[in-house]
């Protein structure tokens, strides 16, 4: 890295650290303002939001609904910074005072199985927190995530989750770290409820009433080590950040490999999907999670 850099990267953990002074109210404010913005000046983003909007929500929504609902998603998204940068300053004898966590017991019942934990997630909350986990069981995590473009930021948010005690796995080439870690009891971490260009590791899986690209890697991991899978959920609600550890998900396994990678990968799309629908404005509608499209429309 550049000496260029190596000042950029400093300028953003020091100016995120002063962030992380502000109370949490404060943090919502400037969250919204931001975001609208944002979401005046982003065109190409907002018209993402707005085209996947409109097909989610063609009959359950009319226009001026879905444009405010999209106004809001940006809100809440700019809002994730300032949690952010709370959350990395927080002592963890606060964590029970700023989330609501639900179902640690869940998460301590699949890991006593002794084949380590698979656990997944979607854009939905701020998915960043999520790694409350690691810090509260003390078992080590590997998180696979997708490197950002930006360097400075790259660097930054990596060395922000793994001083969670999370292992960073490239998404590239994370299949032989997950393994290793569940072969060590450990957990694993993933964010799955992106689009896959990657045809040959992907199926389509229904998702608010389109087919979605989705990728393989989790059912596939699942059927294979045999470990434990977990979903993990986290969302605002009352000005307070929830997580929800849920049970264990049963993946079917019924020895056709192609069948079964199918419909565990739909059961994952779906849980995540029941969630949205609860939250809409706190998913990331930004991205452009229906891209890649079955080979008969192209």
């Amino acid at each position: 890295m550049n000496i260029t850099a190596k000042l950029m990267g400093h300028a953003l953990s020091g100016g995120t650290s002063v962030l992380g002074l502000l109370s949490p109210s404060m943090g919502r404010i400037l969250g919204r303002c931001l975001g609208r913005i944002w979401f005046g000046l982003d065109k190409k983003h907002r018209k993402i939001t707005l085209d996947s909007l409109g097909h989610a929500y063609a009959t359950e929504m009319g226009g001026h609904d879905r444009w405010l609902l999209a106004r809001r998603v940006f809100e809440n998204t700019a809002t994730m910074l300032f949690e952010h940068t709370r959350f990395h300053r927080m002592d963890p004898g606060a964590y029970w005072k700023y989330f609501e966590i639900r179902g640690l017991h869940n998460f301590r019942a699949a890991h006593a199985k002794g084949r380590g934990v698979v656990c997944f997630s979607g854009h939905l909350g701020n998915w960043e927190l999520a790694t409350v986990v690691c810090r509260l069981t003390g078992i080590p995590f590997s998180v696979v995530y997708k490197t950002i473009e930006s360097p400075v930021i790259d660097n930054y948010i990596k060395s922000k989750r793994a001083a969670s005690g999370c292992r960073m796995l490239p998404l590239h080439n994370a299949l032989e770290g997950v393994l290793k870690s569940l072969a060590r009891g450990e957990a694993a971490g993933l964010i799955v409820d992106q689009n896959s260009r990657k045809r040959e590791h992907s199926v389509f899986v229904d998702f608010f009433g389109r087919k979605a690209s989705a990728n393989t890697g989790l059912a596939w991991i699942a059927l294979h080590t045999k470990a434990p899978v977990v979903p993990v959920m986290t969302y605002r609600k009352d000005d307070r950040m929830h997580l929800d550890i849920l049970p264990e998900m049963p993946m079917v396994n019924t020895g056709d490999q192609a069948h079964d990678i199918l419909v565990n990968t739909q059961a994952c799309h779906s849980l995540i999907e029941d969630y949205i629908r609860q939250y809409p404005d706190q998913w990331l509608w930004l991205h452009n999670r229906w891209r890649t499209r079955p080979l008969a429309e192209v």
